[in-house]
Order: structure tokens, then C-alpha cells, then sequence
């Protein structure tokens, strides 16, 4: 493009958000009445508030008392962990690679 004289820029402004973390993600997902964000079709919430929970549309789940938590299943993994402790995330996959293989990740 360095070269190219059809190229045109205007400026404006989309907004930010980094979606690399999961309370980003949840900053922008939709909440139910207890401000969890749920994804999957089979999630029962019970006493639980402030959630992230992200699972496979087959996989029925039935989540009581937790506040604040991130509750997510990939593959052949499942992570529990604290919001506030996200941080922490990248270091417990490095951790599952080394222990269990690459392809629990």
C-alpha cells in the first residue's frame, strides 16, 4: 500500500475494546438479571452473580454460588477460576501443555 495512490484515510473514532481478556469480553456481553453472561444453550444459574460461562451448546451445566467467576470448556478442558485471577489464565494453559499435551488447549 506504500505505493498505491487510491488510497484514501478518514479519520474516526470506533471506540476500543481489547478482547483478549475474558472481562473484556464480558464488559461487552449481553446479562441476564444477576449480570452473568452466559453462552450455551443448557446453562442453569443458581445463586451465581457477575459470571462469565462459556460452553458447548450440547453440554447441559448446572453452576450454584459462585460470584465473579469464569467458567469456560474448550475442548477437552474445563476452567474454573476467578475474574479477578484472570491474569493468571496463560499461565495454567502453559501449564496443562506441559503436563497433559498440546491438544487439551
Amino acid at each position: 500500500m506504500e505505493k498505491a495512490d487510491n488510497v484514501k484515510v478518514y479519520a474516526a473514532d470506533f471506540g476500543w475494546s481489547d478482547l483478549g481478556t475474558w472481562s473484556s469480553l464480558y464488559e461487552l456481553r449481553k446479562k441476564d438479571d444477576k449480570l452473568n453472561s452466559v453462552v450455551g444453550n443448557h446453562v442453569k444459574m443458581y445463586d451465581s452473580e457477575k459470571c462469565i460461562v462459556n460452553m458447548p451448546r450440547n453440554k447441559v451445566v448446572v453452576i450454584q454460588g459462585l460470584e465473579d467467576y469464569i467458567v469456560v470448556e474448550n475442548n477437552d478442558m474445563l476452567l474454573i477460576c476467578k475474574k479477578s485471577e484472570e491474569q493468571q489464565i496463560r499461565q495454567y494453559v502453559t501449564d496443562i501443555q506441559v503436563d497433559f499435551g498440546k491438544e487439551f488447549v
